[in-house]
This record gives C-alpha cells, sequence and structure tokens, in this order.
C-alpha cells in the first residue's frame, strides 16, 4: 500500500477529541502562525465544515490536512504544535573549547605574518581533532575568528 492510500483511510470527519471551542481557543491564544492555522483547520473540521471549504479557508491541500489528522490522533493537541520552535538544528562542527584553540592557533600565526588559507584550517583540524571538514565550512570558522579569507 503506498503512502497516498495509506493516509487517505484517515477519516476526516470522524469525531475529533476535543470540540471546536477548544481549538478556537488555541487559535486565539497562539502566536506561531503555523499553530494559528492548523488550530484554526481543526475548529472548521469539529464544526463539521464540508472538507473542501476547510481546503479553501486553510489553503492547505488534502494531502496535507491528511497528514496533520493522522498527527492529531497519534499525539492530541501535541499533534497541533510547530516542531520548528524545539528543533535546535545539527550540533556544531566545532565545540566552544575547540573554536577558542583554533581562533588562539589563527591569532598567535598572524602575529608571525602567516596567514591560514581555508585549507590549512581544514588540515589542522584533521590532524589535531580527526575530523573531516568540508573546505566551505573552515571560512566560518576562519570569521567566527575575525579572519577573513586573504589569499586562494
Amino acid at each position: 500500500m503506498d503512502y497516498d492510500q495509506c493516509i487517505k483511510q484517515i477519516p476526516l470527519t470522524a469525531p475529533l477529541a476535543h470540540d471546536a471551542d477548544t481549538f478556537w481557543h488555541l487559535y486565539r491564544a497562539s502566536t506561531c502562525a503555523v499553530e494559528r492555522r492548523r488550530a484554526q483547520l481543526f475548529a472548521l473540521l469539529a464544526e463539521g465544515r464540508p472538507v473542501p471549504e476547510i481546503l479553501q479557508v486553510t489553503r492547505y491541500n488534502r494531502v496535507t490536512v491528511y497528514g496533520l489528522v493522522k498527527r492529531y490522533r497519534e499525539q492530541g493537541l501535541a499533534g497541533l504544535r510547530d516542531a520548528r520552535h524545539v528543533n535546535q538544528g545539527a550540533p556544531r562542527l566545532l565545540t566552544a573549547e575547540q573554536q577558542q584553540t583554533l581562533a588562539a592557533r589563527l591569532h598567535a600565526d598572524f602575529e608571525q605574518g602567516i596567514v591560514w588559507s581555508g585549507k590549512d584550517v581544514q588540515d589542522w583540524l584533521q590532524q589535531q581533532y580527526g575530523m573531516s571538514v568540508h573546505l566551505g565550512r573552515t571560512y566560518e570558522f576562519l570569521r567566527a575568528a575575525g579572519f577573513t579569507p586573504q589569499r586562494p
């Protein structure tokens, strides 16, 4: 069974665990546009509005609505939250201590007239920490230490 067939088995007209007033309260209380829009969607569903009308009002497509209903049925009201607010993203490549060590090394060499390239930073990170870092990221480390690329 493919995704479309699986998702279409989720009934949009089945009763929800919360009433429309609960969703409208969330709609008014939320400061996040994504969460407000989701609360509006569920308030309209709870009121029994026709699905085509709900799609037109909320500007969601049918597949997105099925996905949101599925998530709501699994997680309850927590399923309406915008997970991007709690997503911390990827961990930093260098710890604060590693960044400070690199910056100190860059500044010490600069005082001796040595200017590092991105490739130099890349090689140093490999030797010091065994890290294989993409060349583009090394320029971020240079900028964070107060340097700009000076040579190719």
